[in-house]
């Protein structure tokens, strides 16, 4: 099963589309995890979206498809229609055939985070076609400060939730060799240009894989291998481009292994909470309101743009001082929010508060029920409770 994002890059189209489909009743995803509020949706339907847009193109519109999904008798109608896609998914299979071909030998692997460190610009990128002007004003804001920087590898990072073709936040810049790395000298000049330094090294594993393909195809098997070989694929992935190849990387989670992170946080908050007295602290006691998924570094964070919406049912928090919610299912002591689900307490931190241009603002660690899994980071804004 895949997560709305990630099949969004299976089928090259914006969640935004799905969405669509999904309200027009044409394309519901198979599952609806009630707790996150993440849309999954299976392999077959990847054909179901190219059988739609093969009717799109043939000039239906998307209340004579639905009509069609609906009603699938035997009239000549639907045996055209039928053909028509058939002939479409022979035409995909084909290709496929001819891309697996092509791409025999290639590997994926699970590898530790080699730290890398990065020197470059957070963008709005229009397209991807823009991608070598901005690196290109990036290397002439280094200019004679370092003369083999335009030689180093390149790098693109995107910080959006599934496939989007134009407007992408990202970071575009170079990865630092390992002797510019402790080069701190060099590295306060460019910050002192106005260039960011970028170094993630809270993440422990990376999906790794090396390619001269197209980038989004490459997306789509690192996804169709993550989900075949049950590892949570997380967060942005990290496009590195050499001479010859592109390496790219995503943040990845083995789930048939225990998360031994998890288990001692587990441990240690059992013996927390039934050795300590409850705090509740005033400065998260209030209304909040979802503002959506964030991917993007915090630095760049903007209350003003429109963030993924999860469809998670816990979109409105109101956080009483007794430590009651607005939830039957839901209470809150100390910095964690404690979320009843089928007898099981999924505690869920509430790990960050802060403040941009007078509002403040409360990130949520949302777990999902898979407990070897990464929490999604959900942000709310507070409500005037006046």
């Amino acid at each position: 099963m895949y997560r709305i994002g990630e099949f969004s890059y299976l089928c090259e189209c914006t969640i935004k589309t799905l969405r669509h489909y999904e309200k027009m009743g044409i394309l519901i995803p198979k599952e609806v995890d009630d707790f996150t509020g993440y849309r999954y949706y299976s392999d077959e339907q990847v054909n179901t979206y190219h059988n739609i847009k093969t009717l799109q193109e043939a000039g239906f519109t998307l209340k004579e498809i639905k009509n069609i999904l609906d009603n699938p008798k035997d009239n000549n109608i639907v045996k055209e229609v039928k053909k028509l896609t058939e002939e479409y998914q022979d035409k995909l299979k084909r290709l496929e055939e001819i891309k697996n071909k092509l791409r025999e030998g290639v590997y994926m692997e699970l590898i530790k985070n080699p730290i890398f460190v990065m020197i470059g610009e957070f963008k709005e990128l229009k397209t991807r076609d823009d991608f070598k002007k901005e690196l290109d004003d990036i290397d002439k804001k280094v200019g004679t400060n370092y003369r083999n920087f335009s030689k180093l590898p390149s790098v693109l990072i995107s910080y959006e939730v599934g496939f989007k073709e134009n407007d992408i936040t990202c970071f575009i810049g170079r990865v630092l060799s390992d002797d510019l790395k402790t080069n701190y000298s060099f590295i306060n000049i460019l910050k002192d240009k106005g260039l960011e330094v970028l170094t993630d090294n809270k993440v422990e594993i990376l999906l790794h894989t090396s390619s001269t393909d197209d980038v989004i195809d490459t997306y789509k098997e690192m996804i169709k291998y993550a989900n075949n070989n049950n590892i949570q694929i997380r967060g942005e992935f990290i496009e590195i481009y050499n001479d010859d190849k592109i390496d790219i990387y995503v943040e990845a989670y083995d789930l048939t292994k225990d998360n031994e992170d998890n288990l001692i946080h587990e441990r240690q908050l059992e013996e927390k909470f039934k050795t300590t007295e409850p705090i509740y602290d005033s400065k998260y006691v209030g209304k909040w309101c979802l503002q959506g998924q964030i991917v993007e570094p915090l630095k760049i964070f903007n209350p003003n743009k429109a963030h993924f919406m999860p469809d998670t049912k816990y979109k409105e928090l109101i956080l009483y001082k007794d430590g009651t919610t607005n939830y039957d299912n839901v209470t809150w002591r100390d910095n964690y929010l404690l979320i009843e689900n089928n007898g099981k307490i999924i505690d869920s931190r509430l790990y960050q508060e802060n403040s941009k241009d007078g509002t403040r603002y409360l990130g949520i660690l949302m777990n999902d029920l898979n407990i070897n899994a990464r929490p999604y980071r959900y942000y709310y804004k507070e409500e005037n409770n006046s």
